[in-house]
């Protein structure tokens, strides 16, 4: 044999022997970083869970009646409107969260509103939705970008509307009954739209509170006004949100008006860490015992859920989180996922990576119990 070629032959086989597995570690190492970098992905179905694409935006929660109602007045029909809000009596909370509804379908088109003043004109219900419709209407005028993106035009609009509104309201609290506070919590976003100082605002929350003082949803309205995007400061929310999650009876949602107050601050300020301060953990477990107190049909429920999936999720308790975003559903219309441009997709990237990571630890049941 040629001794060039026998040398040349052991060489291309030292060769081989040296650089084909290293070549096989590198194509190896290149697929675990695409598979790193690549978004976790889940087969819903498997979990019983509803897929993204049929996620629906527009509510917290299920609620078939409420849809109803929306779709009559629509079509004209201010009676089933005007009833829905009547039965819910002197339930303070579920009577604003009704008057959510109703006003969504106003603020499209209030034909069946203005129908409705004209045949009871002296009706404090229809006075209240007219007054709410004027402050969703201030929102869509100004838009929900920050004051940097927000143009002359859509601030003049927004403040045109929120003195209507305010005229308006005050003449629904004229007209509605002295323990309603329902008038008065309409008036919140008014308070930190038109940047009322501490002093009147707190005027203002003296006349909620002493017609129902653990409103839900004037609680949630009130951190808004607290906060420091608008006319507070992260020391007042949260104390604000400490107080009333503190002061909450037996039966009552508030607990979660700590979460609300976390995700805030996180959202205003994400390198704060905030869910890696202990007071969190404790949050979140007030508001896992309040939730499992309250009724399955309870109104305010959907939302507590939201809260607490989300802080789940942030803080690594994935079989916790696993119960909240199954009970969850299909409805993603809710804090936290509303806050960003793309909610189906927040929600989707919690959830999904909530049920790997209870995949991967094999499954553990909740450390508190749960539902299920």
């Amino acid at each position: 044999m040629n001794p060039f070629v026998a040398t040349a032959g052991a060489g291309a086989l030292v060769y081989a022997a040296v650089t084909v597995p290293r070549n096989a570690m590198k194509a190896r190492a290149k697929r675990a970083e695409a598979k790193a970098k690549a978004p976790l992905t889940i087969d819903p179905a498997k979990y019983g869970l509803v897929p993204a694409s049929k996620l629906d935006t527009g509510r917290a929660g299920p609620d078939p009646e409420a849809d109803a109602v929306v779709a009559a007045a629509r079509a004209g029909d201010w009676r089933r409107a005007a009833a829905y809000l009547a039965d819910a009596g002197r339930d303070w909370d579920l009577r604003w969260y009704r008057l959510g509804h109703i006003v969504e379908a106003a603020a499209e088109d209030d034909a069946w509103l203005r129908a409705w003043r004209a045949e009871r004109p002296g009706d404090p219900d229809a006075a209240l939705v007219h007054a709410d419709r004027l402050v969703a209407l201030a929102g869509r005028a100004r838009g929900a970008k920050r004051a940097a993106y927000t143009t002359s035009e859509q601030f003049q609009g927004f403040h045109r509307f929120l003195a209507e509104a305010l005229t308006a309201c005050r003449e629904a609290a004229r007209l509605a009954a002295p323990e309603d506070p329902t008038p008065w919590v309409a008036q919140i976003a008014i308070a930190y739209g038109q940047g009322w100082s501490h002093e009147d605002f707190r005027l203002l929350w003296t006349q909620i509170v002493l017609r129902d003082p653990h409103h839900f949803g004037a609680h949630v309205a009130a951190l808004q006004y607290w906060c420091a995007k608008w006319r507070g400061s992260k020391e007042l929310m949260f104390g604000f949100a400490e107080r009333a999650a503190a002061s909450a009876p037996r039966g009552s949602l508030l607990p979660a008006l700590r979460l609300y107050a976390i995700f805030e601050h996180d959202h205003q300020e994400p390198e704060s860490a905030v869910y890696r301060e202990p007071f969190v953990a404790a949050a979140v477990d007030a508001t896992l015992d309040a939730v499992a107190q309250v009724p399955a049909g309870h109104h305010r429920l959907p939302t507590a859920r939201h809260l607490l999936a989300d802080a789940l999720f942030r803080t690594k308790r994935h079989a916790e989180a696993v119960e909240q975003f199954t009970a969850i559903g299909g409805c993603v219309g809710s804090v936290p996922w509303s806050y960003f441009g793309d909610p189906v997709k927040e929600f989707v990237h919690a959830r999904t990576n909530t049920f790997v990571a209870w995949e991967r630890a094999g499954r553990p049941a909740p450390s508190l119990g749960g539902f299920l």
